[in-house]
């Protein structure tokens, strides 16, 4: 079995329906994985640079759809079909999508109403 420099860890835990935090599998987390997969195998780096796995529950399910990024250790929330391509583009590089990250080792993780009103106030937009 080899070895890959990263690994990214979608989350695709299902909660019953009208569970207060939701769940990732039905914000489409399911679909995201295989896009991922896909999108890995199209730029030639998921053979053994960069593999994406579907993993159970990270706790992260209210700030929707959460990729877990290793080694880097980050979370990535609210991750759409949209950004799957940008998150392959970064794994392959070896980056991270700054954009999407919800929670970094060490630090508790943020919502993203905070993290835009914190840009906002540093005059960063």
């Amino acid at each position: 079995m080899p070895f890959r420099q990263r690994y990214l860890f979608v989350c695709t835990n299902r909660r019953p329906d009208g569970h207060p935090k939701g769940s990732c599998a039905a914000k489409g987390s399911e679909e995201i994985a295989v896009m991922l997969k896909e999108a890995l195998a199209r730029r030639g780096v998921a053979k053994d640079v960069a593999r994406s796995c579907t993993a159970s529950c990270m706790d992260l399910c209210e700030i929707g759809v959460t990729v877990l990024q290793e080694p880097e250790h980050v979370a990535y929330g609210a991750v759409s079909a949209a950004d799957v391509e940008e998150i392959a583009d970064a794994v392959a590089s070896g980056g991270v999508v700054d954009r999407l990250v919800m929670h970094r080792a060490g630090e508790s993780p943020v919502s993203r109403a905070s993290q835009t009103t914190q840009t906002k106030q540093s005059g960063a937009e």
